[in-house]
């Protein structure tokens, strides 16, 4: 398992974050929102296991994300994902419900999980790589081979960060969107979200899409 989130993690970290992350500051220097994230006490809910019966998903969700399994109850993916169709039935989606960098422009992670029937292998690969979205190389988590894609944008500045991650099981095209969503900070005095903090919440996202189990 360790091995999968590890794989996870080395597609989604930019370059830069890498760097950011190899050079960590020492103890008098970590400041709470800014070189290290501001975590709650207590963060409720506590962690779970998400369990899709009938696609025979599973993946660990972590304590501080809220998790629903319908579409605009907690979020709505058709303002969060501009690369959602029609055909994508959300099953579970996973919000962090607490700003580690409250300083920052940072406003959200979301995890979506959702299907699409009667797929084939060029559909559902197309659902990751077309579009608005940018190919990127397949990744192996849990053994699965995944088409991967990524989307960024932004009116002023970038807004919206999409990794797709699909995958066919039996006719059903499975789809993973890892979100982080930011604002511009020009007029907010908020600052900038940097490499490091980017990372540590691509991180996040990255480790509940390594925990993946599907059943086949």
């Amino acid at each position: 398992m360790r091995s999968s989130i590890a794989v996870a993690v080395a597609l989604l970290l930019l370059s830069s974050s890498l760097i950011a992350q190899q050079a960590k500051p020492n103890s008098s220097q970590n400041l709470k929102g800014f070189t290290v994230p501001d975590e709650p006490a207590n963060p409720q809910p506590a962690a779970l296991v998400f369990h899709d019966s009938k696609y025979h998903v599973s993946y660990n969700v972590p304590a501080g994300w809220d998790t629903e399994r319908k579409d605009g109850v907690l979020s709505d993916l058709a303002k969060d994902v501009r690369s959602a169709s029609r055909s994508m039935q959300v099953r579970g989606v996973s919000a962090i419900n607490y700003n580690p960098y409250p300083p920052t422009t940072f406003s959200g992670a979301l995890f979506y999980y959702s299907v699409v029937p009667n797929a084939n292998a060029q559909s559902c690969g197309a659902l990751a790589t077309t579009g608005k979205l940018k190919p990127k190389t397949d990744a192996t988590i849990a053994g699965i081979t995944f088409k991967h894609g990524q989307d960024q944008h932004g009116a002023m500045c970038t807004e919206s960060r999409d990794e797709v991650f699909t995958t066919l099981k039996g006719n059903t095209c499975l789809r993973f969107d890892l979100v982080v969503n930011t604002f511009c900070g020009e007029s907010s005095g908020a600052v900038e979200i940097n490499s490091q903090q980017l990372g540590d919440v691509n991180t996040r996202l990255a480790n509940i899409l390594g925990s993946i189990h599907i059943d086949r």
